[in-house]
């Protein structure tokens, strides 16, 4: 596998494994909490400069399809999608529209 990684390129950098931790369903069900972090996803108001990091790197897990997600990784993706399509559909194809722009 290495030398096919040498001949084709690097290995793609994941992202960090902090996010593995993060309780997507904890924010997802709390009103204000989900608010605060789309509010600085969508930069519509100014927010600490980890949650921007963290939004940052949300935007890009869609952009790119999760390539540099890991298996915890995508399975927060999922559920963050599930969850969207589910109760904020509006909402998730306003995120969908931002990352792909």
């Amino acid at each position: 596998m290495n030398v096919l990684m040498c001949v084709f390129g690097e290995e793609l950098e994941l992202y960090p494994r902090e996010i593995d931790d993060i309780d997507v369903l904890k924010i997802l069900s709390d009103d204000a909490w989900r608010r605060r972090a789309e509010d600085c996803y969508f930069k519509r108001v100014p927010c600490a400069k980890e949650k921007q990091y963290l939004s940052d790197i949300f935007k890009d897990m869609l952009k790119t399809k999760c390539e540099k997600c890991t298996e915890k990784q995508k399975k927060l993706v999922k559920t963050a999608t599930e969850w969207y399509e589910q109760n904020e559909p509006d909402t998730w194809k306003l995120i969908l529209e931002d990352a792909h722009s």
